[in-house]
């Protein structure tokens, strides 16, 4: 069967309206994170970085599970609303939710009844003293701030999936500012140390907290909050879909531990705060592609139920290459100016000074390895190929890191910094390599069976397009009702938004998707670019016969004969679902 040709007019448009908003939120939580180092450092030095490095592993658990959670929770949620089940995404959101906050509570309650036994697996004892005493103020209020974390950084997946992506980044980049000021407050003003540090952090969950809430009550978006029966295995299926972004911290966490216990022997807690330093300036780019993956993950998904691969190959090629280019800005500070990162943490000495400004060089050149990593890495999760992204996520996080971590120690401290960009680009290389070995097999819809084509607002486009909806029915043998039914549903739902949708606007776009089902059913996907207009709106009005009324009749003839449908506005467009 013949080809029709496809012009994708809505990819890049509604993902810069997912992708701004993420960049800010990044850039803000970046800014904050590193606000406690950099604070810690100017009041406390040397020890107060190390107590902070020392307690990122605590960061990693909660990370493991909210992530993984609220990844995996808000992909799911995203694909039932674009198979039109709405009930069942709410109910899942709330299933979700409920298992996260039960999770964070016992965190939050082991972690401080437990807390000296915890440090010491972390790698400080009372006889350490003053390092030993900041790490349990800090480590202690973080844990306890828990169920904030867990409801902030999840209730950001699920806003973002339910097309309202601008609060989730005005909650994060809002209460980052106020964790920034607050570190300056607690440590820098009243001298908190690394207690202060720690309280900046969990006030500024718990800002998105509030700003978040009202959300879940909106009339055009669809999260709320309801009491529904749990289903462990849905929720289970959730945190397995995520867990590509969660077993990360699980390899880091263990990375960490290595790490600064290998820095503690060879060199003491110089190379410890040198190694925080470094961790802190990296968000400033990873977070940068961390944001990117979270504004693309809804919109694969959103495609994969409409198996539109060329589009889900171009959302992840957008965002690969907008990212890089403001990677490339942080790039560039990086290694014009090593000097000014090394004196904002602190590290004022000759030697601390020579190791930071060595470190973050080197360390520079394996970030571009590092975001394409972590785009593949959604873009695999976000389409439901979870095993590659639980290999590449297991590969850049343990199974390549971890050896080259041990090899560059093994060489000594002069060469340990190379361990990073060699990490991303061994990753890549070995990653790639198994791929193209194991082959890949088809997991969606036959490219056969799909017909899209996206036509102008004008109804001289509606001819061609449904010669081509007519061609594709009798390819795949549609019974003589069936493919009057869908002819009939795709030009009367066209020409209602032409007409009733677009009014006097010129330059609007119809993409009109029609799946083939193996059921002998056909699924059709409309996304139009008009303001907000759902056709089955149109209402039988007086018994006069005039345009509004046989378009109402159409929709209502429609209503009759489908199977189901389902309207949305998503990300500023409207997108229609109807099984014939």
């Amino acid at each position: 069967m013949k080809k029709k040709k496809n012009q994708d007019q809505f990819t890049g448009k509604i993902l810069k309206k997912l992708w701004i908003p993420a960049m800010f939120s990044a850039m803000g939580l970046a800014f904050a994170d590193i606000a406690d180092a950099v604070v810690v450092g100017q009041r406390m030095g040397v020890t107060g970085l190390a107590a902070i490095s020392i307690c990122l592993p605590i960061y990693m658990v909660l990370n493991i599970f909210m992530h993984s959670l609220g990844q995996g929770g808000s992909i799911r949620f995203a694909k039932l609303l674009a198979e039109g089940k709405r009930e069942e995404a709410v109910a899942c959101f709330n299933r979700v939710m409920c298992i996260g906050l039960a999770i964070s509570i016992l965190i939050a309650v082991f972690g401080n009844v437990f807390v000296q036994p915890v440090l010491s697996v972390l790698g400080t004892v009372p006889a350490d003293g003053a390092l030993y005493e900041a790490c349990r103020a800090y480590g202690g209020i973080i844990l306890g701030g828990a169920p904030a974390f867990f409801f902030a950084y999840m209730g950001n997946y699920f806003l973002i999936s339910d097309d309202n992506q601008k609060l989730a980044s005005v909650g994060f980049v809002v209460a980052n500012a106020i964790d920034i000021v607050m570190n300056i407050l607690l440590v820098l003003v009243f001298d908190l140390g690394a207690a202060g540090a720690a309280w900046a952090t969990v006030i500024g969950m718990l800002v998105v907290v509030v700003i978040y809430l009202p959300a879940f009550w909106q009339k055009n978006h669809f999260l709320r909050f309801r009491v529904c029966k749990m289903d462990v295995r849905e929720v289970w299926g959730c945190f397995r879909t995520g867990f590509a972004v969660g077993i990360q911290y699980i390899f880091q966490f263990i990375f960490l531990l290595t790490a600064n216990n290998l820095l503690m022997r060879m060199a003491g807690a110089t190379e410890v705060a040198v190694f925080d330093m470094l961790q802190n300036a990296s968000y400033l780019i990873l977070y940068l592609y961390e944001g990117a993956r979270k504004a693309m993950s809804p919109l694969i998904s959103t495609y994969d139920g409409e198996q539109n691969r060329e589009g889900e190959w171009k959302t992840l090629w957008l965002a690969q290459t907008w990212t890089t280019a403001v990677g490339f800005v942080m790039i560039a500070v990086f290694l014009a100016a090593p000097q000014l990162l090394c004196s904002l943490f602190g590290l004022a000495g000759a030697v601390e000074y020579a190791v930071g400004m060595k470190a973050l060089r080197i360390y520079s050149l394996g970030v571009v390895f590092a975001g394409a990593n972590i785009l593949f890495e959604g873009y695999f999760q976000a389409c439901g190929k979870e095993k590659n992204a639980y290999v590449l996520a297991s590969l850049r996080g343990g199974v390549v890191q971890l050896p080259i971590t041990f090899f560059f120690a093994w060489l000594g401290v002069k060469y340990f910094w190379w361990l990073f960009p060699a990490t991303e680009i061994a990753t890549m290389i070995i990653f790639f390599f198994w791929k193209h070995w194991k082959g890949e097999k088809n997991t969606g819809v036959e490219p056969e069976r799909l017909f899209r084509q996206t036509i102008h607002n004008h109804n001289e486009d509606l001819a061609p397009l449904m010669d081509g909806v007519e061609e594709f029915c009798r390819h795949w043998q549609a019974s003589q009702n069936q493919q009057y039914f869908v002819l009939m549903t795709v030009e009367e739902i066209c020409a209602a938004i032409i007409k009733n949708g677009f009014g006097e606007q010129s330059d609007g776009y119809i993409q009109v998707t029609l799946i083939a089902l193996d059921s002998g059913d056909f699924e059709l996907h409309i996304r139009d670019s008009a303001k907000a207009f759902n056709p089955f709106t149109l209402e039988l009005g007086s018994d006069q016969i005039d345009e509004m009324n046989m378009d109402a009749m159409g929709m209502e003839l429609i209503r009759g004969t489908a199977k189901d449908f389902f309207y949305r506005k998503y990300q500023g467009y409207n997108t229609l679902i109807v099984w014939i």
